[in-house]
């Protein structure tokens, strides 16, 4: 009887302990469909867990990269955790290594009668065990989709074996941690998404409207930065093989100048920086430890280690599959950035790529609307120049036209006119300050190739300019360019053709030192050119038939006297004087 009672009463007890154990997990299971705070979910956890198994304390540990850091734990095991965790902050995460680094490998629960005497338990744990008194272990992995991402941990301070009623008591609550982790680790996808969206939308939304690029690559690497969890982020852009900084946050200002100073260009290629890898493979590069990558070049890594940077990722920026740039992510710490992260950091890659073809565009647009109006410009100067041909008897006023027209339209003061007068190559037309000097210095040069500039295009018939032309400068030009502060280089000259004959040479030079005159300008020279040869034709062919026409009326006169003359005096005395 005694017997039977007994068992009624474990059998009460045993209910009353199952009912309790459901009311908590439903009290913990109501708490997570609402909660938004995961912390208030594994401090309830924690201290239902131990409360349910008449244990002393219980924590838990969550894996972050390679550590396996606290997350929660009972008032009477904080202490415990925190000691524990300074003296071993990285767990191996492998079978036999450490109880926990078994627990996460084996995804089982593990049971320990007493920490104090388990070889599984390091030395240091084993020594907090018994400063603090823990004897009786369970530790059971929190599982995410058959992921371990950590571990619940119930201790005692009796010498305790759990029983597999309490082990599958603390899985069902390491069941629900992990739920409200993943819960926790999708709303805040779910959120970074949004954002990441959100910063996307304002970029696109900048760029439709945007003409300034710089304003657009501004926001793009403040974004990058903002979202990647980090304050470091830039661009660089590829000019003539060079990686020049485009933009970059505040706080990367003073990497990008001591880059500048170590690292003023970068080979562009597979393996040949880490920069210049991106650029040639057209595909990301990530650094979880920029110190240990050999594709860092030397001067990059201690220009990284002296601002702190130690991991980064790298990614291309593409245009029509060409590679034009790079967008560059530093972190200061030691981290893996996800295939999130380099997805996100490539749509922004692709925003910055858009923003600079846009501008591209425009600019070439602009430049082609300039080269139609500078054509016209072009045009219609000639073809006032031809009018005023057509009509003039002044070939003075016709070349003082060419030569300022020119001057106009290359963007320069130094324009002239040189005229073959005998064996003398004179100056009759110029602009500038210089005109009167140059008309002055009236000087002979030999028609022959190689002589001097003039003397070269004359014999030639075709026209220089740039460096060819530079070379041909006799002393006495490169000494009244440079007192005029006029770049040698920066010269154009052309012949004067009429009838296949060189009758003189237009030149302008200009001021500005790096000018070089463009074949389209040398081209325009050329047609003024030819209308100088064309007005000093005309004025030749007019000039030939007034002196016919005046010896004609002369020798009409002289007939006419002499027929009526019949004196042998008055006759010679006639002829004489005519």
């Amino acid at each position: 009887m005694n017997d039977q009672r007994k068992t009624k009463k474990q059998l009460l007890e045993e209910l009353e302990r199952e009912r309790a154990r459901s009311i908590a997990l439903q009290e913990v299971s109501n708490l997570l469909a609402g909660a938004h705070d995961t912390d208030e979910v594994l401090d309830l956890i924690v201290n239902e867990a131990t409360r349910l198994v008449g244990a002393f304390a219980a924590y838990i540990r969550l894996l972050d990269g390679d550590f396996l850091v606290p997350s929660a734990a009972t008032e009477s095991a904080a202490e415990f955790q925190a000691q524990h965790s300074r003296s071993r902050p990285a767990l191996a995460v492998e079978e036999g290594a450490t109880v926990i680094g078994h627990v996460m490998a084996t995804k089982k629960p593990f049971l320990v009668e007493d920490a104090t005497d388990e070889e599984m338990v390091p030395a240091e744990a084993r020594a907090a065990a018994q400063k603090f008194g823990f004897h009786g272990h369970a530790v059971v992995p929190l599982l995410a989709n058959e992921v371990s991402i950590g571990v619940l941990v119930v201790a005692d301070k009796r010498v305790r074996r759990f029983t597999e009623d309490e082990v599958s008591l603390l899985m069902a609550f390491a069941d629900q941690a992990s739920l409200a982790l993943e819960k926790a680790r999708l709303l805040s996808e779910a959120e970074r998404e949004k954002e990441r969206s959100d910063a996307l939308y304002r970029v696109s939304n900048l760029l439709a409207g945007a003409h300034d690029t710089g304003a657009v690559l501004d926001l793009i690497v403040n974004e990058a930065a903002r979202l990647l969890g980090t304050d470091f982020a830039f661009i660089r852009l590829l000019e003539g093989g060079v990686l020049v900084p485009s933009a970059g946050t505040d706080s990367v200002a003073g990497y990008l100048a001591d880059s500048a100073e170590s690292q003023p260009t970068l080979s562009v290629g597979v393996g040949a920086s880490a920069m210049g890898h991106v650029i040639a493979s057209k595909n990301p590069l990530v650094f979880d430890d920029l110190s240990k990558e050999d594709m860092i070049t030397p001067a990059g890594r201690l220009t990284q280690q002296k601002h702190g940077f130690k991991a980064g990722a790298l990614i291309p920026l593409l245009a029509n599959d060409r590679s034009i740039g790079v967008l560059v992510v530093f972190d200061k710490r030691i981290r893996r950035f996800t295939d999130d992260e380099v997805s996100l950091l490539t749509a922004f890659a692709d925003q910055t790529s858009l923003a600079l073809e846009k501008v591209r565009l425009l600019n070439e647009a602009e430049r082609e609307k300039g080269r139609a109006e500078t054509e016209k410009e072009r045009s219609d100067a000639l073809y006032r120049v031809s009018n005023l041909l057509a009509g003039a008897h002044d070939t003075k006023e016709v070349l003082d036209l060419i030569v300022n027209e020119s001057a106009r339209l290359l963007g320069t003061s130094f324009c002239n006119i040189r005229l073959l007068e005998g064996d003398a190559l004179v100056v009759r037309v110029a602009t500038g300050p210089a005109a009167g000097r140059l008309m002055e210095a009236g000087a002979t040069l030999k028609v022959e190739e190689g002589t001097s500039l003039a003397g070269h295009v004359m014999a030639t018939k075709k026209p220089l300019h740039g460096k060819a032309a530079a070379q041909m400068l006799v002393p006495r030009a490169i000494q009244f360019m440079a007192e005029q502060g006029r770049d040698p280089e920066a010269v154009v000259i052309v012949p004067l053709l009429a009838n296949g004959q060189s009758i003189g040479t237009l030149m302008c030079s200009d001021e500005t030192h790096g000018r070089r005159f463009t074949d389209n300008e040398v081209s325009l020279l050329s047609a003024f050119a030819d209308q100088a040869s064309l007005a000093l034709e005309k004025a030749r062919l007019l000039n030939d038939a007034e002196d016919r026409e005046r010896q004609a009326t002369q020798l009409y006169e002289v007939t006419n006297q002499l027929a009526s003359n019949h004196e042998l005096d008055s006759l010679l005395e006639l002829i004489a004087a005519r």
